[in-house]
């Protein structure tokens, strides 16, 4: 039966018809996965890789919520995280979910798997308003601008099945193909399943990263693919429609694949610079100010890019006068640069802000 994008598409279930091997994406396969084991290898090194990962997420949260017409910045959502959630855009609040989402997805993945509890985690955290529950209803992709249909979802009944379908796919490993390609394999079959009413998008490339953690491929959700999904964006989703009508399963692995080689190399320069950075911070207050040195001090830096007195006044347990005072001789420094946003006093670390925002 050929595609038809107003009719409810008959999934095929995994794994794919068509046969797919490694040595087809050699060369590729190879490159990509030697980046990804450099980068799961330094973050092993960093005394403290958690300290990294909020701003690592943030930024990934802002490029995934950016593929959806989620717009807003890094520097705008570290500022606004900041806030209360009544002062807060919309934006900024869909991309603080996201980093909720993964962290979620993240903490519970040992003990639920790649499964639908682990999913409708994701999904009730990511949209609130939409109860974590699979869809009961026919939905479909159109075109924004002029309304034509580009794809229409399998039937909501068959959702149940497709999924079970997916999580034993997902879940086995054997050598017969590369959990590499295996997990970008799970990624069109879940949009293509598109299991929700609304952030199906997202919530699969959170999956995606938490399937390569799952595979010993990464050892924490650091990896900015979204940011290369958001710069070639129309590409991937040629690629993923090209699956659907012709099963041209090479084309989208191929693209994939060059993503994650990409961003991983580019991830791990990243994070050698924050952490020579972190380094270099920590040296000059403990050279030039002893008085207000301390480690938990400059690691709130870079767990929050931008910061109030108040913020890290309950990050140190201090006084706020007393951390306002900090911060003002960081600035005084070199090492933090003022702003204001209405009543607001903010300090920017704003190296590690240039270094997150060079990827965007």
């Amino acid at each position: 039966m050929s595609f038809n994008p107003t009719y409810p598409h008959k999934l095929s279930p995994l794994p794919p018809s068509k046969e797919i091997a490694n040595i087809d994406f050699d060369d590729l396969l190879i490159k990509a996965r030697v980046q990804l084991a450099e980068l799961k290898g330094m973050c092993g090194q960093i005394p403290n890789p958690l300290l990294l990962m909020s701003p690592a997420i943030i930024r990934e949260s802002v490029a995934s919520s950016n593929i959806e017409n989620i717009n807003t910045t890094l520097a705008d959502v570290l500022q606004w995280q900041l806030f209360p959630e009544a002062e807060q855009r919309q934006p900024d609040k869909e991309v603080l979910r996201y980093r909720e989402a993964m962290n979620w997805g993240f903490d519970n993945l040992g003990k639920y798997a790649l499964s639908t509890r682990l999913i409708n985690g994701i999904q009730s955290r990511l949209m609130p308003n939409g109860n974590g529950q699979y869809r009961r209803e026919q939905n479909q992709i159109a075109n924004l601008a002029s309304g034509e249909s580009l794809y229409t979802p399998p039937i909501a009944s068959d959702i149940p099945t497709l999924i079970s379908n997916w999580e034993n796919y997902t879940n086995y490993l054997d050598e017969s193909i590369d959990p590499l390609i295996r997990a970008i394999i799970s990624h069109y079959q879940f949009e293509a399943i598109h299991p929700f009413r609304d952030g199906n998008g997202r919530t699969g490339r959170i999956l995606m990263v938490l399937q390569l953690i799952k595979y010993d491929l990464l050892q924490f959700p650091v990896l900015y693919i979204s940011g290369y999904i958001n710069q070639y964006r129309s590409e991937y989703y040629h690629h993923l429609l090209n699956v659907t009508r012709k099963q041209d399963w090479h084309g989208f692995i191929e693209y994939m694949l060059q993503g994650f080689y990409i961003k991983a190399v580019e991830t791990r320069h990243d994070l050698q610079s924050i952490t020579v950075l972190f380094e270099k911070i920590k040296e000059q207050i403990r050279s030039q100010n002893k008085k207000i040195y301390g480690l938990d001090l400059v690691e709130a830096l870079f767990t929050y890019p931008v910061i109030t007195p108040t913020k890290l006044a309950s990050q140190l347990n201090m006084h706020y006068t007393t951390t306002s005072r900090y911060l003002s001789q960081l600035a005084e420094m070199g090492i933090l640069k003022e702003a204001f946003v209405g009543k607001h006093h903010l300090f920017l670390n704003h190296k590690l802000l240039k270094i997150l925002g060079k990827s965007s």
